[in-house]
């Protein structure tokens, strides 16, 4: 079957949906990661400047048979800001996948790269279609280099006593905490690889931010001196993961589960077109990327969204000591694995001996 490989357009917004909404990640639950209403308000967020391309069988003009996103964002490499493009949302119908689609994709995104250029991507662990084809090495597509293992936590909120400490302050921000939190996210950001490089001034607005205000920040002050930042986003209004279907025996289990989780905290499972109800974390950084700083935060956090949300969303690379202090609580635990991808050689031949940081808000 041919097909044109084109940029994509916003009047392909519908069919892109289509396309997501038919490609769900089975197992015991089955899984669909969608970008309802509006794709590209999502990929706005996902990258600051998105690179979206789709590919349209020449017989039927306006369906889209495979997109995939390669647009930049600016992040800390080795202490400097840098341009980085991320690789993600690749999905092809399934009535497309035994022909040579992949390999046509992938020819067109080395046109797209320059010369030397890398790109960062994630593959769920899970995801096991992904690693036996993209991440595989076949002849034809870029090298994708293990770059670190990233821990994502679902944390089960709850009502939870607080310990905390006499000389220590954690509230919401405001308008006027933007200076503060810009200075210390830029601080802490310049020490990790991949720390998001940002205007914290667009969250009044900024496509970017959509969704944002200058209040989603929680704030930790010691002695009225800002320590700690960790951003909140209800993310419900560019992407959802909706429960499609449960294996046999699953249904039962659910409503037990469902029970437990009332009792004690936990990720409540909805009926099958359902979708789960967490809130994503963002711009974690605390100072001196001290693990005592970030338990104070979570420990208000969990407590703080208990009756709204099941569960907080973070992530961190395995080696980051902060990635210590989510397994203290109840947690469902989600390992990614994180690549450069290149057709010109190993780019962490480039890379210091900082710590990676990955923001799980924007993948």
């Amino acid at each position: 079957m041919s097909y044109q490989i084109r940029p994509a357009r916003e009047t392909d917004n519908g069919a892109i949906l289509s396309l997501l909404q038919g490609t769900p990640q089975k197992g015991a639950v089955t899984l669909n990661f969608e970008r309802n209403p509006d794709y590209f308000r999502g990929a706005r967020v996902t990258c600051e400047e998105p690179d979206v391309w789709v590919a349209e069988p020449h017989d039927q003009i306006g369906k889209v048979s495979a997109v995939y996103n390669v647009g930049w964002r600016h992040v800390w490499v080795n202490g400097q800001v840098k341009p980085v493009r991320y690789a993600h949302d690749l999905r092809i119908d399934p009535q497309y996948r035994n022909g040579m689609i992949l390999h046509r994709l992938f020819r067109q995104l080395r046109r797209q790269l320059a010369e030397g250029e890398w790109m960062q991507t994630t593959v769920l662990r899970d995801n096991n279609a992904s690693l036996s084809t993209v991440a595989s090495g076949r002849a034809g597509l870029p090298s994708y280099y293990p770059a670190g293992e990233i821990q994502t936590s679902l944390l089960y909120t709850r009502s939870r006593r607080q310990r905390q400490p006499a000389d220590v302050t954690i509230r919401r921000t405001g308008e006027e905490d933007l200076a503060d939190i810009a200075r210390l996210i830029a601080r802490e950001g310049a020490s990790k690889q991949f720390f998001p490089y940002w205007d914290v001034a667009r969250v009044r607005g900024d496509a970017y931010c959509y969704g944002l205000s200058p209040n989603h920040f929680l704030g930790l002050w010691v002695k009225g001196e800002l320590k700690g930042v960790l951003g909140f986003w209800d993310q419900q209004g560019i992407k959802q993961t909706r429960v499609l279907g449960y294996a046999r025996g699953m249904g039962l289990m659910r409503h037990l589960y469902n029970t437990h989780s009332l009792l004690r905290g936990g990720m409540k499972l909805p009926a099958p077109g359902g979708v789960l109800s967490y809130l994503t974390l963002h711009s974690v950084a605390v100072e001196n990327n001290d693990p005592d700083l970030l338990r104070l935060l979570l420990d208000d956090a969990v407590n703080r969204f208990q009756g709204r949300y099941d569960a907080l969303v973070c992530g961190f690379f395995t080696q980051d000591p902060l990635a210590r202090v989510p397994a203290r609580y109840r947690r469902r635990l989600l390992l990614s694995d994180h690549f450069l991808v290149s057709y010109d050689g190993d780019p962490r031949e480039q890379l210091d001996g900082r710590l990676p940081y990955v923001e799980v808000a924007r993948l």
